[in-house]
């Protein structure tokens, strides 16, 4: 069943002011819009580079990770299985993560993380224990600022291999090239045989796609190079075909133009040839190269987009059977969705705000309504901005308060006298159904605090309704006690918690 398609964008009663643009751009002709739900943005790390998604704790349920360039951490965000998402978890790896790809590198039928150090010159796996979890497996050099990677079986052993590009951060850090790291078998990776690092003129590579180019099963690589000036059409993309066994030849250059970042593809019109599309940072454009039958390519005319594209992905949004595309647009807080006619041309179907500057996009059914939705990390706002396909019901809680604070003075008997409960009140101010599934008090101090009369846990509110509970203070002794009042529900950010402060005098 095709999904409908409303001509406009629906936005949940302001949980975002975003922004919303429809069609402003010039395209190929006029698309349908896709229609789209935000939902409150997800605190991560700072500065977060990259994105990807998965099962991370073998729940069924899409989870989210994130590598963050400032705070040298990971976020992974585990996932409700409505679009929204329980509070990060964080963890340090080390200097300057920038690139982040899910895959099972051991093949333990777990979820791991493969990562780039760009601040340490290193690609490290972090293996999944299938709790949401990860701790450090194998590291291993990669080359000088390593910016961009790919995972893929490149020698045809079954294990997941590593393309890493080594772009210096951007430019700054010569000398650039790639490098392929081989899996060791045992979910670690070899020392890296490294390619392309002449005869670039100054340029450094910004992407690279690892697919069968040249039609002979055998996965090759698609490398997109620039240079940091636009004045002149310095762009390229060098094609390396795969010998087979991991290593690769240098097959052929394409000059597309002015300031590659990105590279995607797909069979985008059903010839059986993989064909590429590439974001061009100063120009605002993608271009879509057709490849034909013995290695040609056809470039089209550019697609405009929103301002400095750093990313594509290519999927059926709008259940047609024919692949569309999405754009991610760093410098106008933007993502640009396209909807492909099963011939290579694509037509504008909407451009979505979405957080400061987004660096990466990643495309997953969070809410199991069976269509895609879009995250993308945005790196000034430290947080994951996901947009739901369709008008999705997001159930969005509020809290009475974030704190609750008793004091009591002890009675002659040196007992301390009755204090008052303090009521919370939950409600769900949200269009989904918020559903509570624990109320609970932690901290060191947690004996000091009791939880009575709770209609919350258990129950499902729909969009209006609240429930309340009362928490009793009766210290076991004199001075100050302090603990957290804990409330998990299925909404972005659970659980809420209440601050618990008490006092017994002497």
């Amino acid at each position: 069943m095709t999904k409908r398609r409303p001509a406009r964008v629906q936005v949940l009663f302001g949980l975002w002011v975003l922004g919303f643009w429809i069609a402003w751009l010039p395209g190929s002709g006029s698309g349908q819009n896709l229609t789209y739900t935000p939902t409150p943005s997800n605190p991560v790390g700072r500065a977060p580079q990259a994105i990807t998604a998965g099962d991370f704790n073998g729940d069924g349920l899409r989870d989210i990770a994130t590598v963050n360039g400032t705070s040298d951490d990971v976020s992974i965000l585990l996932g409700n299985g409505n679009g929204t998402f329980r509070s990060a978890v964080s963890f340090g790896v080390g200097k300057i993560p920038l690139a982040l790809e899910a895959e099972d590198m051991d093949r333990d039928g777990v979820l791991d993380l493969v990562l780039a150090l760009s601040g340490s010159d290193q690609v490290v796996v972090l293996k999944g224990d299938g709790t949401g979890l990860f701790q450090k497996l194998a590291g291993q050099s990669a080359g000088k600022g390593t910016t961009f990677l790919a995972v893929r079986d490149v020698n045809g052993d079954g294990w997941s291999d590593v393309v890493a590009v080594n772009s210096g951060r951007f430019g700054y850090y010569p000398p650039f090239n790639l490098a392929i790291l081989l899996n060791d078998g045992k979910g670690g990776l070899l020392a890296p045989v490294t390619y392309e690092n002449e005869d670039r003129d100054g340029m450094f590579p910004t992407g690279v796609l690892v697919e069968d180019m040249t039609g002979d099963e055998k996965p090759d690589l698609a490398v997109t190079w620039s240079q940091p000036s636009w004045r002149s059409p310095n762009g390229l993309v060098s094609i390396l075909k795969n010998n087979g066994d991991g290593t690769f030849v240098f097959e052929k250059v394409l000059k597309p133009g002015f300031t590659l970042s990105a590279i995607q593809g797909a069979d985008l019109n059903h010839d059986g040839f993989v064909d590429l599309a590439v974001t061009s940072l100063f120009t605002d454009t993608i271009r879509i190269l057709l490849q034909r039958a013995g290695g040609i390519f056809s470039e089209l005319e550019p697609i405009k987009v929103g301002f400095a594209p750093v990313g594509a992905v290519f999927q059926d949004f709008d259940g047609d059977k024919e692949l569309d595309l999405v754009v991610v647009n760093r410098d106008s807080n933007s993502l640009s969705v396209f909807v492909g006619d099963g011939k290579g041309l694509f037509a504008s179907a909407g451009h979505f705000g979405v957080g400061a500057t987004p660096s990466a996009v990643v495309v997953e059914d969070f809410d199991q309504d069976q269509f895609p939705d879009l995250a993308t990390a945005s790196t000034n706002s430290d947080g994951v901005s996901v947009l739901l396909s369709g008008g999705g019901a997001i159930p969005l809680p509020s809290v009475s308060t974030d704190a609750l604070v008793f004091e009591s003075d002890a009675g002659q008997d040196g007992l301390s006298p009755k204090v008052a409960p303090k009521m919370v009140r939950l409600s769900n101010i949200g269009l989904g159904v918020l559903k509570i599934v624990n109320v609970g008090i932690s901290g060191n101090g947690a004996d000091a605090f009791s939880v009575a009369d709770n209609t919350c846990e258990g129950v499902s509110l729909r969009t209006g309704d609240s429930c309340t509970l009362q928490v009793g203070f009766a210290p076991p002794d004199q001075g100050s006690h302090h603990a957290t009042l804990n409330i998990q529900d299925n909404a972005s950010g659970s659980p809420r918690r209440v601050a618990l402060k008490g006092l017994q005098k002497s």
